[in-house]
């Protein structure tokens, strides 16, 4: 197995664990995260906005379920406001994953692996398709943390990661947010309509990302 899934799959290994921890201990679970929301939306906006964004960052950590919080951002806060909130905490999750990677990974992985070659290997693997592994990474759950965390492990030019990261992170809210804006607490049917629309572009370009990858290799 390359050194570069080989890590990916741990890292995901590592969040799903998490997941599974607190969801089966009851501690916290994603019907808990997006009723907090709800419960908010009694409360000044600046708060709600806050909460939101907090809940976001806190992703790199504990399961957050970003298309629900971001729908109701934009059902609380309109389209507008909805779509930066979460925008910001989304991104912020993410830089908090390349930081700490950026510090503590690159230290791990000479400890993982002992041969440099198969480091080396794995950098440049990643950094020859990070912008669209990064702007394709709202594929899947757990997807966004994980290559966060091998962008700062690799040693991935900050800059470069946080423009093509945010721009991600931006988009996504802003299609979320605006269903959610459309929707009630009675009719979900535009964010549902979102939801497999943002999935089925984000897949089909994994798909074209792959055979490329394949037709080079």
């Amino acid at each position: 197995m390359k050194p570069l899934l080989k890590t990916a799959l741990a890292l995901i290994g590592g969040f799903l664990l998490i997941f599974i921890l607190l969801h089966s201990t009851g501690l916290l679970t994603q019907e808990d995260i997006a009723q907090i929301v709800r419960d908010s939306q009694h409360w000044p906006k600046v708060w709600v906005a806050l909460i939101i964004i907090a809940l976001l960052t806190s992703d790199i950590l504990i399961p957050v379920p970003g298309i629900v919080v971001v729908s109701l951002a934009g059902f609380l806060l309109g389209p507008i406001w909805g779509a930066l909130c979460g925008s910001i905490g989304l991104t912020l999750a993410g830089v908090c994953g390349y930081v700490l990677c950026r510090i503590y990974g690159y230290r791990m992985l000479h400890r993982i692996y002992k041969d440099k070659e198969a480091i080396a290997d794995m950098r440049e693997t990643f950094h020859r398709h990070s912008i669209m592994v990064l702007l394709l990474s709202r594929a899947a759950p757990m997807i966004p943390e994980t290559v966060s965390c091998l962008a700062g492990a690799t040693h991935m030019p900050f800059l470069k990661y946080l423009i093509t990261f945010a721009t991600s992170c931006t988009l996504y809210s802003i299609i979320v947010a605006f269903a959610g804006s459309l929707s009630t607490s009675d009719d979900l049917t535009p964010a549902i309509i979102a939801y497999f629309c943002i999935m089925a572009i984000l897949w089909t370009g994994w798909f074209i990302l792959k055979k490329q990858m394949q037709s080079k290799s």
